[in-house]
């Protein structure tokens, strides 16, 4: 009897480290993959933002040049990319006249949003019909892409 009661003492200790040691695998497991998944995430992030800066530095374009339809009711901007990545690019024009000492301003926005791909001339045409450009007039005008960049030129009709 006294040899059973031992056997019995013996496999509760045993018992214990097994699932002691099962609990602990499958935490550090469990962690283990948290922060493979976690740092995979971050990563990612990493190389995407990355990128983006690497896009934003390499993004190079122009207003090559300006020029107006003979009634001034449509001003053209010729915006050339010469950089290695697609620009999405925004078009605004100030047009200033002096009549009669004072000075009025207009904020011409293009419609529509213009991608200018690699290595081409894009002609975007703004709507000045409501109030024409006058022989004279200077046009402050500024392209402004997605990605923060600018190029500002000036036209003298």
């Amino acid at each position: 009897m006294i040899r059973f009661m031992r056997r019995r003492r013996g496999l509760s200790p045993v018992i214990a480290t097994i699932i002691l040691s099962g609990v602990v695998i499958a935490v550090g497991g469990s962690i283990w993959s948290f922060s493979r998944g976690a740092s995979t995430v971050m990563a990612n992030q990493y190389v995407n933002s990355t990128l983006s800066v690497l896009n934003e530095v390499t993004e190079r374009f122009t207003v090559e040049y300006a020029y107006n339809n003979s009634n001034g009711e449509i001003l053209y901007v010729c915006v050339y990319n010469y950089g290695d990545v697609d620009v999405v690019v925004d078009v605004y024009a100030n047009a200033t006249h002096f009549v009669n000492s004072s000075y009025t301003s207009y904020v011409m926005k293009a419609n529509y949003f213009n991608s200018v791909n690699d290595k081409v001339i894009l002609r975007i045409e703004l709507d000045f019909s409501s109030d024409p450009l006058e022989a004279g007039d200077m046009v402050s005008i500024k392209v402004h892409s997605r990605r923060q960049n600018n190029a500002f030129y000036k036209h003298y009709v």
